[in-house]
């Protein structure tokens, strides 16, 4: 039985053609046997909602600024609306799920970060404690933990919003999953031609960094994948959320429409 979690981004989910793709082959492939964790964005939610309430959307290195207000929105959406969509359309299709935030359980526990040139991003934070067995309790109950971007403060017990890539990668690096999956809707990576790269190692990921290639949201995107590699995440994709059954595809071996990610140097 394959551990995965899978990255749903909120570019995604604003599609409802292509949610509704995915959640048919997330049932697939539960049914099949696979243990499954569900981490979901909600940046473009997000957006619609600080906007709807007059608030203007800030980013500093392809991460969302985050003051006391938007964090209060992010909490809304994230821990509100989104996961509890999922889980009621995964009840739809027969699937029992639950939808968590960092705090429950004190699963995922932060530290403020700032961004790596220093600018002070307010509440956003990185995961420093993982404890899984909430996580573990539902999925032996077979439940598809549905988990939100977000963490208390291991200090001040405040929300912290987390970037969704590095979420997912404390949730599979804190719950020993053996494959990280990235679903988006622009694919794989690119090179600066705009060309897909099809294979990454950490060499070539530090290059895409480092000459600025890598840009907005792949560059945490990108980060993540190096920390789950670190943590020891065996196999890490990034797929389109087009492709035709890009998700069966990761489990069957085959060929993917995106990016794998490997360990050698």
């Amino acid at each position: 039985m394959k551990r995965t979690v899978i990255k749903l981004g909120g570019s995604v989910l604003v599609d409802v053609a292509l949610r509704q793709n995915l959640i048919a082959q997330i049932g697939q492939l539960w049914r099949s046997g696979n243990e499954l964790l569900l981490v979901h964005g909600g940046g473009k939610q997000i957006a619609s909602l600080l906007n709807k309430l007059g608030l203007e959307s800030r980013f500093h290195d392809g991460l969302r600024i985050t003051d006391k207000a938007s964090r209060n929105v992010a909490q809304m959406v994230l821990a509100g609306q989104v996961g509890k969509d999922l889980v009621a359309e995964l009840a739809k299709i027969g699937i029992a799920a639950v939808s968590l935030a960092g705090g429950d359980g004190l699963s995922f526990l932060a530290e403020k970060m700032n961004a790596e040139d220093g600018t002070d991003l307010g509440f956003v934070g990185r995961i420093v404690k993982v404890d899984a067995k909430l996580i573990n309790a539902a999925l032996e109950a077979r439940l598809i933990p549905v988990v939100a971007c977000l963490a208390l403060g291991a200090d001040d017990y405040e929300y912290y919003n987390i970037n969704g890539d590095q979420m997912a990668s404390a949730v599979a690096a804190g719950c020993r999953a053996e494959n990280l999956v990235f679903v988006t809707d622009i694919g794989g990576v690119h090179d600066a031609n705009g060309r897909p790269i099809a294979e990454l190692d950490r060499a070539k990921i530090d290059q895409l960094l480092l000459s600025g290639v890598a840009s907005g949201g792949m560059r945490p995107k990108l980060r993540a994948c190096l920390e789950a590699l670190d943590a020891g995440v065996k196999h890490i994709l990034i797929v389109g959320a087009g492709a035709e059954d890009s998700l069966l595809h990761v489990f069957r071996g085959g060929q993917i429409s995106g990016t794998r990610i490997s360990n050698l140097e």
